[in-house]
């Protein structure tokens, strides 16, 4: 009964972890709801990269904290430059942090450098400035100053080892004017433009690694070679680490030549490699962002496409680009339009969600009450079934005392009887033998008196033999009983001691006297005076033996109880 009936305590417990459960179980269903309601599933692009660009933008602070001190150590070494090589260097140094984070600044530390080449009549550092201020404002689409800039270089007077990226800049330059003027009639007089440089820099002997890189790949592109293109710039990526701004590039032209292959998910992919190094990196002049928020919003992940959107707007309006800004609002009304609608939608959405949940906490609430008056119920019954339980397992308690005390009774009695049995029909034979020798005796006796032979009578009188005879016979009448009430009473009884100190009979003998002494005891003769009247030996040999067993016993405490639960047959 005790394995069956549960415990009244744990029922309770079980039943309360039950409504404990089910009101989890409800909670995380509205949660999961509720957020598959405000995020588009990304099956259609890598989820885990996703979520590592999302990171990344919610940790972007972090970044540009970096890129702070950064600038601001450079700053602390400017002022405490003491020659104008190094403090050309520093600028140069904060220009090139400042290149690709904001705008303005990089103008200032460009346009110092412009100055003091001028001053110093350095033409090498003068043109070096130049073509970098060139390139920073054709970026942020002042294309008009960056061409007159770079039209006021003799480019036939460069070395080799700025003259690659002259005609780089150039390029980009016509770049950015085709991508500001998509559409237009311009494109193709653009198009050839950039052509004609990339062609001039190719041609330059010791060209700068990365700028060969970006422009053969470009090059592969432009000619349709796009297998090519994209072993060429899968070949080179991995020598770039992210959050610089080489891998950022060759990852935005990788999602470039996948988007010409018609490779959307490869696309993506790279664009989404290229936006976590701009992040990374601190890069506010990017456009991985706006095309990644792009393609989230033709794969109707309205989300995440507003989302981009709005981190490459604030991006843009940090660095302060007009041409990125230009380019971002074109498919802001857009994906404005669509996000609001469905916030509305989700809206919507969330009143049913409400409702649902409202009836479903309502029904919820119904069936906890309806469990509780149950469980009070059953508590009732546990109780009395625990009351019942108690009396029961009082009374086999109580039963198994008795049937142990009937077992013992039962088992005392069959001893007993057996006892009685085995020596009432030995001794009645011994007796009978006994009455027969005495008979014998008093004949023989009466024969020498009635002969007058007083001598022979007086012989007889005085020889023991007899009673030697008979105490023989009586001891191995006791013995041939006693063993066959307990036939392994000898070697039981060595068990009680160590080997040394074991009884070891002679041959033929059943038992001695040291073994009678406990046999008697066995058989519930305790007195020592008895037992020594019995054996025909003093009583100071009995408590001898006694004595001296009860110490060489192994347990020397429980030597009397041990001897007597030697058991019968």
């Amino acid at each position: 009964m005790n394995d069956f009936l549960p415990n009244m305590f744990t029922f309770n417990t079980i039943c309360l972890k039950t409504i404990k459960r089910c009101l989890l179980h409800v909670s995380i269903l509205c949660l999961t709801i509720l957020f598959a309601m405000s995020m588009h599933s990304c099956s259609d692009g890598d989820s885990a990269l996703l979520e590592r660009l999302d990171d990344r933008i919610a940790n972007s602070e972090v970044y540009d904290n970096m890129k702070i001190e950064r600038i601001d150590s450079l700053k602390s070494l400017l002022a405490k430059a003491d020659n104008p090589k190094r403090n050309f260097e520093l600028n140069r140094q904060l220009f090139l942090e400042y290149q690709s984070f904001v705008c303005d600044s990089a103008l200032y530390y460009i346009n110092v450098n412009i100055a003091q080449a001028r001053k110093a009549g350095d033409d090498y550092w003068l043109a070096v400035s130049l073509i970098a201020k060139a390139d920073l404002v054709a970026k942020a689409g002042i294309f008009t100053e960056a061409l007159k800039i770079l039209q006021s270089i003799d480019s036939h007077a460069l070395p080799d080892d700025i003259k690659d990226n002259y005609y780089q800049v150039c390029g980009t330059t016509y770049q950015y004017m085709s991508e500001y003027a998509d559409g237009s009639e311009y494109i193709d007089g653009y198009q050839a433009k950039i052509t004609a440089y990339r062609d001039s820099l190719l041609s330059i002997p010791n060209i700068d690694k990365f700028v060969y890189e970006t422009e053969y790949g470009s090059r592969l592109l432009e000619q349709g070679r796009f297998d090519e293109a994209i072993d060429f710039f899968i070949e080179r990526i991995g020598n770039h680490q992210s959050g610089t701004r080489e891998y950022a590039v060759i990852a935005s032209v990788l999602a470039y030549a996948y988007s010409l292959a018609g490779d959307v998910g490869n696309q993506e992919y790279y664009l989404v490699l290229s936006a976590i190094s701009d992040i990374e990196g601190s890069i506010k002049e990017n456009l991985a962002l706006r095309s990644l928020a792009e393609l989230r919003f033709k794969a109707d992940d309205v989300s995440h496409a507003y989302y981009y959107l709005r981190k490459s707007m604030e991006d843009a309006n940090y660095y302060s680009a007009r041409m990125r800004k230009n380019q971002s609002a074109n498919i802001l009304p857009l994906v404005t339009s669509a996000y609001e609608a469905k916030q509305k939608h989700m809206q919507t959405q969330l009143k049913t969600l409400v409702v649902a949940i409202s009836a479903l906490v309502v029904g919820l609430a119904v069936a906890v009450v309806f469990i509780i008056k149950q469980l009070r119920i059953v508590s009732r019954s546990l109780r009395l079934v625990s009351i019942t339980k108690d009396k029961l397992i009082r009374l086999n308690d109580e039963l198994r005392q008795t049937n142990a005390a009937l077992t013992a009774t039962n088992t005392a009695l069959t001893e007993s009887s057996c006892i009685k049995e085995e020596y009432i029909g030995k001794f009645m034979g011994l007796s009978s033998n006994y009455i027969s020798t005495l008979e014998k005796y008093r004949k023989m006796l009466y024969q020498q008196a009635a002969s007058g032979n007083i001598e022979g009578l007086h012989k007889a009188l005085r020889s023991t033999s007899i009673i030697n005879d008979a105490l023989k016979e009586f001891y191995h009448t006791f013995d041939t009983a006693f063993l066959n009430i307990f036939p392994d009473f000898v070697a039981q009884f060595n068990l009680l001691f160590p080997d040394g100190d074991r009884i070891q009979l002679k041959e033929g003998e059943m038992l001695n006297t040291e073994l009678r002494v406990f046999a008697l005891i066995r058989l519930g003769i305790t007195d020592s005076a008895k037992i020594a009247d019995f054996l025909r030996c003093s009583i100071t040999t009995i408590y001898t033996y006694r004595s001296k067993r009860k110490k060489r016993a192994l347990n020397p405490a429980a030597f009397d109880d041990d001897v007597m639960k030697i058991a019968l047959f």
